[in-house]
């Protein structure tokens, strides 16, 4: 196996992190980084990190009605803790080299100090410029029993390996109250069977997103896969967490540890909102109105009459609206609505590549829906649920 981690240090790191793993017949310790994934050949010609700031990616900016279409990434490393560079070339390499309008980094959070977090919150602001990039800031809960999850824009941290979190329920108590956002990342990749708690805690509204792509594992791993529970008609994770309370949209995270963050692959949440503010950006996020797409330039709205993606709809009869687009004209071969119960609740095959597609519904309260678009090369994107909720 070819590492191509950085420096030598990382290396050295990394090569001694993933060694030091010592098993009991209860429990599993593992000392930074536990995992390490075959890097693939193409990685090892990317670009060395730059000086910057460079002139920036000209826009070319798509739109839904009121709200314009932005990508970037929440779930990033740096030499704060395992990865590549500093916080301050990661924010540019990810503005200026990714062409991404937002962007956060989340380094482990046993590897950060008080220090390292002012460091990174610091970074963050000095590096956000409102109307042109998103800068955040964030850390990684990395439990190697219960899974990791991203924690973006709080003002305090917490760790995995102290007392009072280092449980999910744990997690969920501290989230509770606090100004977050949350994100499930790369769900099932321990195989542990009581990742997340398997969902049983009471749900948190901090967490607004699961990851249905991880470095460079698209949807195949994280969106196709038959979850925790068996015999659920084979809902993944993002199906079975819907399907017990937590109201999360379909996001991804590029876990970049290399110094290519936003050329590493084309994966991206995707957002909408009217402005590429911090404002509008998280606003967005707690709506939940984002998307996950494994193509950099394809633009995906849901909606139900004036109900926006993410909403929580009360009634039972409805009119969704479908709207795809590509930056580069590719064409959408297939279109699948999703319920609830994981069941394709209808499918077109558009070949165009704009889509706009009414459908009215008459449904039950107690349900979900989401919408998955696939195209001519296979790329795929899946937006956030709309909810319908019970009447009062």
């Amino acid at each position: 196996m070819r590492l191509c981690i950085g420096t030598s240090d990382n290396l050295l790191k990394a090569l001694i992190g993933a060694a030091l793993v010592q098993f009991s017949s209860l429990s599993c310790t593992i000392t930074p980084y536990p995992y390490i994934p075959e890097i693939p050949s193409h990685i090892h010609d990317e670009p060395v990190i730059r000086e910057f700031p460079r002139e920036p990616i000209p826009e070319r900016r798509m739109q839904f009605g009121r709200y314009f279409v932005y990508y970037g990434d929440f779930h990033n490393h740096s030499n704060l803790s395992d990865g590549t560079g500093t916080p301050r070339q990661a924010y540019d390499y990810a503005r200026y080299e990714g062409g991404f309008d937002f962007f956060s980094l989340a380094d482990h959070d046993y590897l950060l100090t008080e220090d390292k977090w002012k460091l990174l919150k610091a970074t963050a602001d000095s590096c956000n410029e409102d109307s042109a990039f998103v800068a955040l800031w964030g850390f990684e809960w990395s439990s190697w029993t219960y899974d990791h999850c991203a924690i973006i824009g709080s003002e305090e941290m917490c760790s995995s390996v102290d007392s009072a979190t280092d449980t999910f329920t744990g997690l969920c108590a501290w989230l509770s109250g606090r100004t977050a956002l949350a994100f499930f990342n790369h769900p099932g990749r321990l195989g542990s069977n009581v990742e997340f708690n398997r969902f049983s805690d009471q749900p948190v509204e901090q967490f607004v997103g699961m990851e249905l792509y991880n470095k460079w594992d698209g949807f195949s791993r994280y969106y196709y896969n038959d979850g925790i529970y068996p015999d659920d008609n084979n809902k993944g994770f993002f199906d079975e967490a819907l399907s017990r309370g937590w109201r999360i949209g379909a996001a991804g995270g590029g876990d970049n540890h290399y110094g290519t963050w936003g050329t590493m692959t084309d994966y991206r949440i995707g957002i909408l909102a009217p402005a590429c503010t911090r404002t509008d950006i998280t606003g967005a996020l707690s709506a939940r109105r984002f998307f996950s797409t494994l193509d950099k330039n394809i633009a995906l709205n849901f909606t139900a009459g004036t109900h926006d993606m993410g909403s929580m709809l009360r009634g039972k009869d409805f009119r969704f609206t479908i709207s795809a687009l590509d930056g580069n004209g590719e064409q959408f071969t297939e279109v699948l609505l999703y319920d609830g119960n994981h069941d394709i609740v209808a499918v077109w095959h558009p070949d165009t590549s704009v889509v706009s597609i009414n459908y009215d519904i008459t449904v039950p309260s107690n349900n979900y829906f989401y919408v998955k678009v696939t195209q001519t090369d296979g790329d795929e994107a899946i937006s956030s649920p709309l909810w319908i909720i019970a009447e009062e």
